[in-house]
């Protein structure tokens, strides 16, 4: 369903995000990628979220 790959890494570092949360983690990754253009979810974009989120924004 998703016009967005993820890197293997990323995929990776996906599957180590508890399962009940990694829905949640997936849509907010394939969207903010889509957002930038980007074809393809990486570690740097999931950090950078991870990031913000930590930060409260």
């Amino acid at each position: 369903m998703s016009d967005v790959r993820w890197s293997a890494d990323a995929k990776k570092r996906l599957e180590k995000v508890p399962f009940f949360v990694r829905p949640f983690v997936r849509k907010r990754a394939e969207t903010e990628a889509r957002a930038r253009g980007m074809g393809e979810v990486t570690t740097e974009l999931l950090d950078e979220l991870k990031s913000k989120e930590h930060r409260g924004g």
